[in-house]
């Protein structure tokens, strides 16, 4: 099968991360989605994170009407902290046979020096980098181990000249560098409109936020 991965704290999950999901989908032909909500991430500062069975049940809600969209315990259920390294290996060696594609921001891509083991994460599964306000394509400082990037390609991304840009790595994986429709929808921006009892028509699932408020969250 050929399965997309969205991870995140999901914190809270919003239309903007559904709307990624089913571009990313159709686009690259996927069977389906994993949701992947994360344990305790080594990014993010956890003080103020609701729960993991909170995050997951969230996520449950949002992907009740997408039959193919799956949320996954895989990281919640992990002691410890959650490393994408981890995650990977685990469901490689469960579906040896399915092609993963890791779907994440052009921001958090460019950070992805500092995740653990990223080289050989690159080898173990295709990576779908979709654009992000603020952080061009063609501003990325590859791995030492990414030669030969395509710098003309990734500024005709940034300009919209053209649409996806496919680097190959030697392992035979693919990194397929995307410009999508730019997302106004963020989760911080979410948080401080519940917390000001603000409106956030179309921003999220209506089951998820009638879950937020019957939890007391944010």
């Amino acid at each position: 099968m050929r399965v997309g991965l969205l991870c995140g704290t999901f914190n809270p999950i919003h239309e903007g991360h559904l709307q990624i999901a089913e571009a990313v989908l159709k686009k690259f032909l996927l069977e389906k989605v994993l949701f992947i909500p994360s344990g305790s991430p080594p990014h993010k500062n956890n003080q103020a994170l609701p729960s993991a069975s909170q995050r997951l049940e969230m996520t449950r809600l949002a992907l009740i009407n997408y039959p193919v969209f799956e949320v996954s315990d895989i990281e919640t259920r992990r002691p410890g902290l959650s490393y994408s390294i981890d995650t990977i290996e685990e469901l490689k060696s469960r579906c040896p046979h399915d092609r993963f594609f890791f779907i994440i921001g052009m921001d958090a891509f460019s950070e992805i020096s500092t995740w653990r083991e990223p080289d050989r994460l690159l080898r173990l599964c295709d990576f779908v980098i979709v654009s992000r306000q603020g952080f061009p394509f063609s501003g990325f400082s590859p791995l030492p181990s990414l030669q030969g990037f395509d710098l003309v390609s990734l500024r005709q991304l940034d300009n919209g000249t053209e649409s996806v840009y496919i680097y190959s790595t030697e392992s035979g994986t693919q990194l397929h560098f995307i410009q999508t429709p730019p997302c106004h929808i963020s989760a911080s921006e979410i948080r401080q409109k519940i917390a000001a009892q603000k409106e956030t028509k179309n921003l999220l699932p209506d089951k998820v936020k009638s879950y937020i408020i019957k939890e007391g969250l944010y």
